[in-house]
């Protein structure tokens, strides 16, 4: 529903090809080749192909990724030359993950106050285009929420609940765990269930870890060594995390480096932690 992407913030429009992939500029040079680099370029005359790759985010090193695809067993070494917005990072996370500044869609029964009635099952987190609007909408309209209810709902008066559909930026979350969001001219105040389904689609590669999927087009002239161009899809493999508690943190990397055990290469990493 919200594949077209546009900014979510200034940390996610750096290019996956500058922050992992850049290379110095003699290597742009088809005819100077970085020494040590495979070669992406064909010989004099060559017809550059083209093909589909899926598979397995298995090594990152600057400027190169690997991937070893779903069929057959010959590892590509990748350069990734796509634009920002043509990169999008799908997947799910826990609850505690997303957090105020992000935008958000779900269902949920709000009384005429904005204030949800029951706890939210399922939510999207992803990144708006000028085209969709911010808002809270029964039915293709746009109730009138009020922060302050009237004297006759003061009063004791029964309110009326209904499902609405919330599309809006999260602004706070509160100690009790309650989520307020900012939906058009509409503010709402929900639960969020802790075994709720997060849902993420945003063009952030820094969500990329090794083990996640990546599809995509690649260019080559020789099998296994080719540069990714257009749009890329990436499946992470994992769900993403909430961060750690901070004394749980100092207490893991003291037994950590108590310990001064080898890393887990089975063990997620960010590709910028490589």
């Amino acid at each position: 529903m919200h594949r077209q992407i546009a900014r979510l913030c200034a940390a996610a429009s750096f290019p996956l090809a500058v922050l992992l992939l850049s290379i110095p500029a003699q290597a742009q040079n088809p005819n100077q080749p970085q020494q040590g680099m495979p070669n992406f370029n064909g010989r004099p005359g060559q017809q550059q192909e083209r093909t589909n790759l899926t598979g397995t985010l298995t090594a990152a090193q600057a400027p190169l990724i690997k991937v070893k695809p779903e069929k057959g067993n010959q590892e590509w070494t990748i350069r990734v030359d796509s634009k920002p917005d043509e990169i999008v990072v799908r997947g799910e996370a826990e609850k505690g993950w997303v957090r105020p500044g992000m935008f958000v869609h779900f269902e949920a029964t709000l009384d005429k106050k904005g204030v949800g009635q029951s706890a939210v099952s399922e939510v999207s987190v992803f990144t708006p285009t000028p085209q969709l609007e911010l808002g809270v909408t029964q039915s293709g309209s746009l109730p009138e929420f009020s922060t302050v209810g009237s004297e006759e709902e003061n009063n004791g008066s029964e309110e009326e609940v209904a499902k609405y559909t919330v599309v809006g930026r999260l602004s706070g979350v509160a100690r009790d765990g309650k989520w307020s969001v900012s939906a058009g001219r509409a503010k709402v105040t929900v639960e969020v269930a802790e075994d709720a389904k997060i849902s993420v689609e945003l063009p952030d590669p820094r969500l990329i870890r090794i083990g996640d999927t990546v599809k995509g087009t690649v260019y080559y002239y020789n099998q296994g060594v080719g540069v990714l161009k257009g749009e890329v899809e990436v499946e992470a493999a994992e769900p993403f995390p909430a961060p750690e508690d901070p004394r749980e943190a100092r207490r893991n990397r003291r037994t950590k480096a108590k310990e001064d055990a080898p890393a887990n290469p089975a063990e997620a990493k960010s590709i910028f932690d490589m």
